[in-house]
């Protein structure tokens, strides 16, 4: 019998065993860690065990998700409503904290991924809506202007068509729109507030406040009896006194016998409200604006003048501030419009915080800008948009109309009405 020949059989078996190792190297799995690697998991998947609060706002809510085997390291974690990736603000092992994402829907289906955990968390169904509405649209020729609400919650307005003034109108809270009192001697008002005896107060840019009855055309209340002035704005205080300013020199005080008081104030003033005891205006032109406030002393007396924010120094030049209002935590907003519209406003609904930190208020939800802003009885708040672009022969890409805005917080006491 015939040796088999060793030396020939093992550089063969050498050959084989490099060319399995080498097919078996190139086929490995990639080591960079995925959430979609097909391999398999290399943790344990995220799980959701609650979310509060139980649904929110489009781009607005702050949403706390509890749960377990959340990643420790914050980015390795992905928050997803449908197709849309939320912002984590902070988190840890069994709790997430994110900002909403702008989309829209009643069955939105939240879940949580890992980097390098194939699969996703379990799928809660969730809700998120839109904090910003349109309350009430106007058409193409119409323009609208102050706005008020009633302790009903029905919304009253002043508004032009064709530029032709058409008096003051009525949306009520179930949406029936109605006349409530005649064009008098004015074309629109600048300002509207509701007065809890069951009528309106306005001013339209002469020297006199006016008082406006359901059915009856609006009626001199107080005459200022200076013609120079023009008072556009005003709002009452806690003791139903009317504080009212424009142009012309003045800050007009009136008390509810309607007795009166002037007090000289050279700037002009674009809004005022009254919070927590003290008058705050916008005061000055475009460029030059603050926000200043007077302590009220009496409807005789205010207090000196003290600026709470230095509008045109901190937002820029090129922003003039239109009005603005509280909330009941002393927040203060801010409308704004650009100094000059080559293109569509966003984002010009600003916050003030106490401390003078300031910032946009729900970024991207709000176009064009606001005139005219009046808290309901709740959490919303209505305010009146303008078109843009203004040229009315060209489709708007932001319609005018009512808005009414979720602020998720209680608005500060509409005096008067409250």
């Amino acid at each position: 019998m015939k040796k088999k020949n060793n030396k020939m059989v093992l550089p063969k078996i050498l050959f084989a065993f490099i060319t399995i190792s080498i097919i078996g190297i190139g086929c490995s799995p990639d080591i960079t860690p995925s959430l979609y690697d097909s391999i398999g998991d290399k943790g344990v998947a995220a799980e959701i065990v609650s979310v509060t609060p139980e649904n929110g706002y489009s781009g607005v809510t702050t949403i706390s998700i509890s749960g377990k085997n959340f990643s420790s390291v914050l980015e390795d974690n992905s928050v997803y409503f449908s197709s849309k990736r939320a912002q984590i603000l902070s988190g840890s092992t069994t709790e997430l904290v994110v900002k909403a994402p702008i989309i829209l829907g009643d069955s939105l289906h939240l879940k949580i991924g890992k980097v390098g955990v194939e699969k996703f968390s379990n799928t809660v169904v969730y809700k998120l809506s839109s904090a910003v509405t349109e309350y009430y649209s106007f058409l193409a020729n119409q323009e609208p202007y102050a706005a008020t609400v009633d302790i009903a919650g029905n919304v009253y307005f002043s508004y032009i068509d064709g530029a032709v003034g058409k008096g003051i109108y009525q949306i009520s809270s179930a949406g029936v729109l109605s006349e409530f009192a005649p064009k008098g001697g004015e074309t629109f008002f600048f300002d509207l507030k509701y007065h809890s005896d069951g009528y309106l107060v306005g001013v339209y840019g002469n020297k006199a406040i006016f008082k406006i009855e359901a059915g009856v055309k609006p009626a001199v209340l107080i005459n200022s009896n200076k013609n120079n002035l023009k008072l556009s704005t005003f709002d009452f205080d806690k003791n139903n006194n009317i504080w009212a300013a424009g142009k012309g020199g003045f800050i007009v005080g009136a008390k509810p016998d309607n007795s009166f008081k002037l007090f000289d104030y050279a700037n002009d003033i674009s809004a005022v409200r009254v919070f927590n005891d003290y008058l705050y205006a916008i005061s000055g032109i475009s460029g030059s604006q603050k926000i200043v406030r007077f302590p009220i002393v009496s409807a005789d007396s205010l207090g000196a003048e003290e600026v709470y924010f230095d509008f045109s120094a901190m937002i820029g030049l090129a922003s003039v501030a239109n009005t603005f209002t509280f909330a009941a935590n002393g927040q203060m907003f801010v409308a704004t419009t650009p100094l000059l519209l080559n293109s569509e406003p966003i984002d010009q609904f600003l916050f003030v915080n106490a401390d003078g930190s300031f910032g946009v208020w729900y970024p991207g939800l709000i176009t064009s800008y606001i005139t005219s802003f009046s808290w309901g009885t709740g959490t919303e708040l209505f305010a009146v948009r303008s078109r843009y672009p203004a040229d009315k022969s060209i489709a708007p890409t932001s319609g005018q109309n009512i808005l009414k805005i979720d602020m998720e917080r209680q608005g500060a006491p509409e005096f008067g009405r409250d």
